[in-house]
């Protein structure tokens, strides 16, 4: 019963006891009363759905708000994207470092060849790319062997996973900046250059993520497919990133030495969500407005939504949990 049902029904209680009590008033005067109570219930019952209606009707216009401010926040991204895509190309460097690229590989040759051209098309050419074995059948070496390039160097590791193959990079890694590709994407030709002047502009950043590209996104999850590329550059949020990744491997890039550049070795998936929220940990991040990598998802044996998924979203939240009460 509304409040107004129950308000009115207490004034006719009230008003007709006073009027029993006063005596000298016809029946026919109580039913007109009693009739005119009823009428201004109905009229109260109108009001309280109208009242419900127009809320109803603000919850929706503010979820319709924070939709449109989503969207100006990803066209607002997509403009830095453009600003500064066309601005690096005008740009010179004070000093080229070395960027050591970790990329590990298990059984795609094929699609390995692919991920290494994207690194030998990169504007910036002071690199080197390390490609790990993950205890493969196919013949990776053979790929490095081929593309005879002796910036690309060649290890193997018995099967272990992707975090324990980075790791494997990660102990011989000779460049001041580290970056990540993994073997079934490709690498954005101005993404080195964009590391390396962003770290250049702002030398108190150890960690940074930028943009890429998502061939279909409805594919991700493996649920359907078909739908057109879409650029992802997720905002910074420290408690969001508690809750979900807001950055793939291939966009990330961080300063070498730093303790917290480790993999858990234990995660078969979403070592780069735990990677980012161990660098993370102390110090925000630059959110760079560059495209660093070609996400694909039509390739076999993808690590998305596999068998230990959910076990390994529950370790990753759950140190993401911890972290909020250090």
């Amino acid at each position: 019963m509304s409040w107004f049902r129950r308000a009115g029904l207490t004034l006719r209680r009230t008003l007709g006891g006073a009027v029993r009590r006063a005596g000298g008033v016809t029946r026919s005067d109580i039913a007109r009363l009693h009739g005119a109570l009823a009428v201004r219930d109905r009229r109260l019952d109108v009001l309280a759905a109208t009242l419900d209606g127009l809320s109803a009707q603000a919850d929706s216009l503010q979820r319709a708000h924070n939709d449109l401010g989503d969207r100006v926040r990803v066209l607002e991204g997509l403009l830095s994207i453009d600003a500064l895509s066309r601005f690096i190309r005008h740009t010179r460097l004070r000093r080229e470092p070395l960027v050591s690229v970790v990329l590990p590989t298990y059984d795609r040759p094929d699609r390995l060849r692919r991920a290494i051209e994207s690194v030998l098309a990169q504007r910036y050419t002071h690199w080197e790319l390390l490609v790990v074995d993950d205890g493969g059948e196919a013949d990776s070496h053979g790929v490095v062997v081929e593309i005879a390039d002796p910036r690309v160097r060649w290890m193997a590791i018995e099967h272990a996973g992707v975090c324990a193959a980075r790791n494997a990079a990660l102990a011989i890694v000779r460049g001041e900046v580290v970056a990540y590709l993994d073997d079934d994407n490709a690498m954005d030709s101005d993404w080195l250059y964009a590391v390396v002047w962003a770290f250049e502009q702002r030398p108190e950043v150890d960690v940074l993520y930028g943009a890429f590209v998502v061939d279909d996104p409805l594919r991700v999850g493996r649920q359907s497919s078909g739908e057109l590329p879409r650029t992802v550059l997720s905002a910074w949020n420290r408690e969001v990133l508690r809750q979900r990744n807001l950055a793939d491997i291939g966009a990330i890039a961080h300063r070498s030495g730093l303790p917290e550049a480790r993999f858990d070795e234990g995660l078969r998936q979403l070592g780069d969500w735990d990677l980012l929220l161990r660098l993370t940990k102390e110090r925000d991040p630059l959110v760079l407005p560059a495209i660093a990598c070609y996400y694909m998802t039509d390739a076999p044996n993808r690590l998305t939504g596999g068998p230990t998924y959910h076990a390994d979203l529950a370790t990753v939240t759950a140190r993401g949990a911890a972290l909020a009460k250090t």
